[in-house]
């Protein structure tokens, strides 16, 4: 799924993309060792010039300053005056000043160069640039004309005119404007390399507006390198192509461009700008951070180092911060469309969003002043002011359309992209953003149709691309329409699944409606991805989410649709049935409270409602971290679901969530969740809502829940821990100063083994060992040495000292469990196990050690009890399902038997046996229609097994349905005609 750019054109590959995740940054250049001034003094203006230009390219901005102050002296002493050396002095040092931030200076230089040589054109276009970047458009238009005055072809002057001209809402004459460099260029045929880039991006634009797929060809495969070629050092040739490709989303290509603008200049500030938005878009948001920083040291001015910092801060729902940096940016640029967008976006998710019907006056010109007027609203505010300037902000709209989606606020981005359309026809970026949205939307008939526009506008956008190809596997998969949903999945691969989940989702769909008091409009739509041609179910999955072929989990939902990677397509099983009540949950939360929820609280919702028991992992994290007081306040929650550093963070922040909602019933009662969910169901803020449903602040709040947490973890206490992260070197250093402390050296034994440093080991563990018997390290050492030699009766005699501890290691535990079962005394493993689950009742290792005991032992209660835990645990485990169903079927209790039947499933809808075993159970319970259907789908699996295909029409035929038996006896026949029994049977019918 990549489009890629190349030398012969366009080319579509259905390839996985190479996501950029590491990124090799390079060195910064040095500048030589000294600078010898008396060779600067000897060398001509011209040489000089050319070395400053070398630095500044390089990005050694001080050396070149140097050089430029010598090319100053020089200048100020000749006569006459060499005006094009002089020009050249000048615009080099406004190009430093611009680069690391110090516009002031620029400025006071341009100044300065226009009292000194006003009738250059060039001179007087890059004013207008200047004028222009700095928001005070009256001034760039005075310059531009003053350029095109003095020369009717100056590149720069007519690029910033057609700017102007879009930012005043004159898009006719602006594309017309643009259209110019693709004329001038075909006339002209400059050769200079910053003439060439100017072209570049007027032609660029102008392509994006008229949908010229050659020309995005031509800039990237011939404008930008022959701009490189006419000169080395133009770093910003790369960086050019790199945005373009960037923007088609091919991020291998973008990324080798932009490396390649640094490997010229490592100070370019944009091309870390650039990097850290790649970064952001594949989710890699601490790179991101990273990178943007390091961009914002060089130039902390630069206007889309700002933007960025300002998207992450929206993302991580800092409004508040994100209006401080966008206050920054007004100071660079207050007319910006990119600036007004961000700060109407912090305006709207503070203040609330409006619906379309009150947003349709401000752009109807029919409507009064008055009615628009009633509104005061900060936003209102900025929108009016904004349309009276440029009466179609396209740019404004859609980057707002953007962010606001991003928060899962559809009807506005809605609004804001078919507004853009309308007002810029032009922009393809409003009609791939819209036909996202709608697939976002479960509005698959408007999103194909409006990608197919897109992809007309802009085919080589890959997101396009990628999701064009999710619509085309989508129209082969079958449907299943129930009261409430609408199943779309691979009808070969996974009918049967199709059959279950539809059936599933209904007979939970009453229950939830109870316990969110809440019913979502119209059907909601969940998609099931299977392999399909040549890329993996999850790749279909992960495209289907964001258009791109990898996401982190195996099940999302947008609020209004739900995917799903097929369990069918699963190395590692998962119980589907958990994960699609776990989604379900958030079209419900997300729904209902207009997507206001906070993020930990519509997954504490949803863990909670899979009903298992707390994940090991999350009693592991516990232990480790809130001894520490490392705990997340609920305003950084949202921030680490979005942007984790790490798995462990990931799993913390669900593990705080769940516990929060828990906190929530165990203090303020059963119905605390629904309270609280109505609150933000109101638009209100977390602060507001808790004071509003528990009567206290939210930092009164979060101190008893944080007091919970630590309850929690005290109850864990003895729970195994990860080894401590402390360095081997550390470890050793200690052990050295402090030989005599038998746990000190136990630890360092143990290390050393893991190192395989075997000799040393088992001196210093033998050691320990006379000194203190139980010492579980030491003890562990010297029992994974004898094993090694196949001794596991010496093994087990070293583990006897420590297991006979009060609270025995894990390990040690662990190990001994495993030497005794592997040898068959069950009798001596079996207090082992009970003495595991009893210290560490989350894991799931005893428990599995006793199954195994217990079936030896034939002890059919114990095990029982034991798959019942299991089965809490672990609702993936499968296994110990289907034991239960065949255990409670032998006692007669076939009710429980089917239940936990029907659980097996799923996990494993494609299991014959489990679908076996429910059709004889259902038959003794006279359930002959759930008998027909388990029998049906064994079919399906085994479509050539006569005996069953029998039991199948003599059911039907005992439950009223002889011509369905009928059908299914001629088709056995046809099969196979000598069969006796349906022979038979047919002649009854």
């Amino acid at each position: 799924m990549e489009v890629r750019m190349r030398k012969i054109g366009f080319i579509i590959h259905p390839v996985l993309f190479c996501l950029i995740t590491g990124l090799l940054l390079p060195a910064v250049v040095t500048a030589p060792a000294a600078c010898a001034a008396e060779k600067a003094e000897e060398a001509s203006i011209e040489d000089l010039l050319k070395t400053a230009y070398e630095h500044k390219q390089h990005g050694r901005y001080e050396e070149a300053r140097e050089v430029y102050a010598v090319v100053e002296q020089k200048l100020e002493q000749e006569s006459p005056k060499n005006s094009d050396a002089q020009w050249k002095l000048i615009k080099g040092l406004m190009q430093i000043d611009l680069e690391t931030g110090d516009t002031k200076a620029a400025f006071h230089r341009l100044e300065s160069g226009l009292k000194q040589d006003a009738q250059r054109p060039e001179l007087q276009a890059w004013a207008a640039q200047m004028y222009y970047e700095a928001g005070q458009y009256p001034e760039a238009k005075k310059h531009v004309a003053s350029a095109l005055a003095l020369d009717g072809d100056q590149p720069r002057a007519h690029l910033i005119q057609a700017h102007l001209l879009t930012e005043a809402g004159k898009i006719d004459e602006a594309n017309e404007a643009y259209r110019w460099f693709v004329r001038y260029y075909n006339r002209a045929q400059p050769e200079d390399a910053e003439t060439l880039l100017v072209i570049a991006e007027g032609a660029t634009q102008y392509a994006r507006w008229n949908s010229v797929s050659q020309i995005f060809n031509f800039v990237v495969n011939t404008l930008c390198p022959d701009a490189f070629k006419a000169d080395p050092l133009a770093w910003e040739a790369s960086y050019l192509s790199g945005l373009i490709l960037q923007e088609k989303y091919n991020r291998p290509q973008s990324g080798e461009e932009f490396q390649a603008a640094l490997k010229t200049n490592s100070q370019a500030a944009p091309v870390y700008v650039a990097l850290a938005r790649t970064a952001l878009e594949i989710r890699e948001f601490d790179q991101s951070s990273e990178l943007l920083e390091r961009a914002l040291k060089i130039n902390p001015r630069l206007l889309e180092g700002l933007l960025l910092k300002c998207d992450l801060e929206i993302i991580n729902g800092q409004y508040k911060d994100a209006l401080k940096t966008v206050a920054a940016a007004e100071k660079i640029n207050a007319r910006s469309q990119l600036v007004l967008a961000r700060k109407a976006a912090c305006f709207l998710l503070l203040d609330g969003v409006p619906g379309p019907e009150d947003l349709k006056p401000y752009f109807d010109e029919s409507e009064t002043d008055e009615k628009t007027a009633e509104n005061k609203s900060r936003f209102s505010q900025l929108l009016t002011k904004l349309l009276a300037q440029n009466p179609k902000p396209g740019y404004f709209l859609f980057e707002v359309g953007n962010l606001l989606e991003a928060k899962r606020q559809f009807a506005f981005a809605e609004f804001a992209y078919l507004k853009t359309k309308e007002l810029m026809p032009q922009l393809s970026g409003p009609l791939t953003s819209l036909g996202m949205l709608y697939m976002a939307m479960g509005r698959t008939d408007l999103a194909q149709q409006t990608l197919n526009e897109a992809f007309s506008a802009d085919p080589y956008h890959v997101r396009v691309s990628n999701m064009r190809k999710v619509l085309g596997v989508l129209e082969s998969y079958g449907s299943i329409v129930t009261d409430h949903f609408v199943i779309r999945y691979d009808s070969k691969a996974d009918y049967i699944l199709g059959q279950y989940m539809a059936d599933y989702l209904e007979e939970i769909y009453p229950e939830m409606v109870k316990q969110f008091g809440y019913q979502p409009p119209g059907k909601t739509q969940f998609e099931i991805y299977h392999d399909a041609k040549g890329l993996s179910a999850h790749q279909w999955f992960s495209a289907r989410m964001i258009g791109l072929p990898w996401i982190q989990t195996i099940g999302a939902s947008t609020g209004a649709v739900v995917a799903l990677t097929s369990p069918t397509a699963m190395k590692e099983p998962y119980n589907w049935a958990s994960v699609l009540k776990h989604e379900l949950v958030h079209v419900f939360t997300l729904q209902q409270t207009k997507y206001k929820i906070p993020h930990w609280f519509t997954e504490a919702l949803a863990v909670r409602s899979e009903g298992a028991a707390r994940p090991q992992r999350f009693n592991q994290l516990l232990v480790e971290r809130v001894p520490k007081n490392e705990i997340y306040g609920l305003d950084e929650l949202d921030g680490v679901f979005v942007r984790p550093k790490s798995s462990a963070n990931w799993d913390f922040a669900y593990c705080q969530s769940l516990l929060c909602a828990d906190f929530m019933v165990a203090e303020f009662g059963d119905d605390a969740l629904k309270k609280l969910l109505l609150s933000y169901q109101k638009q209100a803020s977390t602060a507001t809502a808790i004071q509003e449903c528990f009567g206290i602040s939210q930092e009164e709040f979060e101190k008893r829940y944080h007091a919970y947490l630590h309850k929690i973890a005290d109850y864990l206490k003895g729970y195994p821990q990860e080894e401590s992260a402390l360095d081997f070197r550390e470890l050793q250093k200690q052990y050295e100063a402090n030989q005599d402390d038998p746990d000190l050296a136990g630890r360092y034994a143990y290390r050393l083994l893991r190192l395989r440093k075997k000799a040393d080991a088992r001196k210093i563990a033998q050691g320990v060992l006379k000194m203190k018997p139980a010492q579980a390290q030491a003890a562990l050492t010297i029992a994974q040495l004898e094993l090694l030699s196949e001794d596991l009766d010496s093994a087990l005699a070293v583990l006897q000292a420590p297991l006979k501890s009060k609270t025995p290691d894990v390990e040690v535990l662990s190990l001994a469990g495993k030497l005794l079962l592997k040898q068959s005394e069950f009798d001596k493993a079996l207090p082992v196990y009970q003495k595991g689950h009893a210290t560490y009742p989350y894991q799931t290792e005893w428990l599995q050690g006793l199954s195994i005991i217990y079936q030896q032992e034939k002890n059919l209660k114990a095990m029982q009890e034991t798959h019942l835990k299991l089965v809490h645990l672990d609702p993936a485990d499968e296994e110990s399902m289907k034991l239960l169903m065949e255990g409670y079927r032998k006692q007669g209790k076939l009710a429980e038997a089917l239940r936990w039947g029907e659980a097996a499933l799923q996990v494993d809808v494609l299991d014959p046996e489990t679908h076996l075993a429910l059709a004889q159970i259902a038959l003794k319970l006279d359930r002959k229609k759930l008998a027909i259907r388990e029998l049906k789908m064994l079919l399906h699996l085994q479509e050539d097994n006569a005996d069953l295909r029998y039991l199948l029409a003599q059911t039907l035929l005992e439950d009223g349905q002889p011509e369905a038996a009928r059908t299914e006896l001629e088709l056995l026949l046809k099969q196979n005609p000598d069969h006796a029994d349906a022979r038979k049977l047919k002649q009854k019918l």
